[in-house]
């Protein structure tokens, strides 16, 4: 990574930071589900996958998104790569 030592690099070590930090705030069924859509994986296989319903694995992903004020599949996807619950 790199140092701290201008204002640019210290905000992005915050980010990146609160990110992970926001992350440990899931539970381990919510970070499966963000993980698997993450993957590339429907509602559907997603449920498949857990042994749930697809209304389930719906209402996991609304959560998420609402307590991490993401608006977009693609924000959601962002932040599994940033807080490594999806590791590219």
């Amino acid at each position: 990574m790199f140092a701290a030592d201008s204002p640019r690099n210290a905000e992005v070590l915050y980010q990146e930071s609160s990110t992970k930090e926001r992350a440990k705030n899931l539970t381990p069924r919510q970070r499966e589900v963000v993980q698997l859509l993450a993957e590339g994986k429907s509602m559907k296989e997603v449920a498949s996958v857990l042994h749930v319903t697809p209304r389930t694995v719906a209402f996991h992903k609304y959560r998420v998104m609402e307590e991490l004020n993401l608006e977009t599949t693609a924000e959601l996807i962002q932040f599994a790569i940033k807080s490594r619950i999806l590791i590219t």
